[in-house]
């Protein structure tokens, strides 16, 4: 992980345009949490000092992002922004084939484990054209083979993800009596490996606890279902950093996970957090400790520890943009 902590600096104050695809259809392919997750980005950024613009790509496949082009130059010429900041692969390339600027990369996680032709194209982008990727760990630095990549992961919002009496979230939302394993995505997508999920809770054969898959929900009512909740439960395939664990850790959620992304990283040795291989049976059996655990969970407390609170993750995407506007063209190989 990125070990370097980015001083505040005083005189902030920058144009900076996002740019990520915009398309309804990104709910139902996963990339609906990346417009929050840079929406709240952003507008902390704002929050800050700076100037933000958002540029969404519109259309249908590998054919709206390169109708995008002509849109996204134009955009960036009216704006004379000092960094421009694509999220995800594809909106990355169709923003650098727009002209030259200088330009930050956010690599998501699905796009370095991909079509390897689409991994290929971001090294080869990395190599001529981006000034910085950021990739979230460092299973993604390695497979992107960049020294431009610098590991930062999302950050968290403490300031909503916090714990709350666990009676009061469940009043709150009308949810009593068993105890609540929480499925923390939309059961229908692949790589969220919701079959093993109900795999292990059959195994677990647990009368009093239900299996409570939660998606689709608005962003305020998150931080209520993980107080009210017992446990986290992630089966995912593949990951980036995963930011449901960290907000369940900020919450001081037990959770059991398989062993992607920065979850590892982030929990080591820390009591109540359990990382499984995808055998259903071990699974079972970190729940069964997850849910009759007494000791104290002190999640949030590691959050803070580690920088992965907002603040802190943005004082240190402020300094690469710095980096990348003072030396355009020197952060390469």
């Amino acid at each position: 992980m990125l070990s370097v902590r980015f001083p505040a600096l005083k005189d902030n104050f920058m144009r900076i345009l996002f740019i990520l695809s915009g398309n309804r259809s990104n709910s139902e392919k996963g990339k609906g949490d990346l417009i929050k997750i840079a929406k709240h980005q952003g507008d902390s950024l704002i929050g800050m000092g700076y100037s933000v613009d958002y540029f969404f790509i519109t259309g249908k496949g590998l054919r709206g992002y390169l109708g995008s082009i002509p849109k996204i130059r134009k955009k960036i010429k009216a704006g004379n922004y000092d960094i421009v900041h694509a999220h995800y692969s594809l909106s990355a390339i169709a923003a650098s084939l727009a002209g030259r600027h200088r330009m930050v990369v956010s690599l998501m996680g699905s796009d370095t484990y991909s079509h390897p032709v689409m991994l290929l194209l971001i090294r080869l982008f990395c190599r001529v054209r981006w000034e910085v990727v950021i990739v979230k760990t460092e299973l993604m630095r390695s497979r992107v083979r960049s020294r431009k990549a610098i590991v930062l992961p999302n950050g968290v919002d403490v300031e909503q993800f916090h714990p709350v009496a666990k009676a009061d979230a469940r009043r709150l939302l009308d949810l009593q009596g068993r105890k609540i394993i929480m499925f923390a995505a939309d059961p229908s997508r692949p790589e969220k490996n919701f079959k093993l999920a109900r795999e292990a809770f059959a195994m677990l054969d647990r009368k009093d606890a239900v299996l409570l898959p939660v998606f689709n929900k608005p962003k305020s009512q998150m931080p209520l279902y993980m107080n009210a909740a017992d446990v986290l439960l992630l089966t995912s395939l593949w990951e980036g950093s995963v930011n449901v664990v960290k907000e369940a850790m900020a919450c001081n959620l037990p959770v059991v996970s398989t062993d992607v992304g920065d979850v590892k990283f982030n929990t080591q040795g820390l009591q109540g957090y359990y990382v499984t291989s995808f055998d259903a049976a071990e699974i079972a059996e970190r729940l069964g400790t997850a849910l009759d655990l007494e000791a104290e969970v002190r999640g949030e407390e590691r959050i803070r520890e580690l920088g992965l609170d907002s603040g802190s993750v943005n004082l240190r995407l402020t300094e690469i943009y710095r980096m990348v506007k003072s030396n355009p063209g020197d952060t390469g190989e």
